[in-house]
């Protein structure tokens, strides 16, 4: 009895620690593309998702601040390019691509930037990639691409919201 209590709490212990890091982040990211299905999100496109309000509540405290924009991606249909407009003047803008399993795979700002490049996100070993642009291979199939902008202040919400729909996200 004595030794299969500590067995059976090893065993638990490690599939517990298999299902926090195998399981739940699938499950977070799979519900995460059904809410954004039902937003009106479609694969392969950018979604401009409307300014943030003291009722969103689509993103966990969501920032008003930030004009958020995504696109859920499957590179089983092809790869993807990826291109925004970066502001001018201080302001902040990302690009985060996230993979299947919530794993951030890369990131680039406005002021990693030199110039507007483009990214080519695609599965790795594939084919060539535009020139220009930035490769980025995502170790899953699926997954989704964050453009965020900061606004600033009220006032430049429009230009910074008409900034922000150059995100694009173009199957190839």
């Amino acid at each position: 009895m004595r030794r299969t209590l500590p067995l059976a709490a090893l065993l638990a212990g490690l599939l517990g620690f298999w299902f926090t890091l195998n399981w739940i982040p699938g499950f977070i990211m799979s519900r995460a593309m059904e809410q954004m299905e039902t937003s009106g999100a479609v694969v392969n496109t950018a979604l401009h998702a409307p300014p943030v309000t003291e009722a969103s509540r689509n993103v966990v405290r969501p920032s008003p601040d930030i004009l958020y924009s995504i696109c859920p991606y499957d590179l089983s249909r092809g790869p993807l390019l990826i291109q925004a407009r970066w502001p001018r003047g201080g302001m902040y803008a990302s690009i985060s691509v996230y993979d299947s399993r919530t794993n951030n795979i890369f990131t680039l700002s406005d002021r990693d930037a030199i110039r507007a490049p483009a990214i080519w996100l695609d599965r790795p070993g594939a084919g060539a990639v535009p020139a220009g642009a930035i490769a980025v291979q995502s170790p899953t199939q699926t997954g989704l691409v964050l453009y965020r902008r900061i606004i600033g202040n009220p006032s430049m919400t429009p230009a910074a919201n008409a900034e922000r729909r150059s995100f694009m996200c173009d199957a190839q």
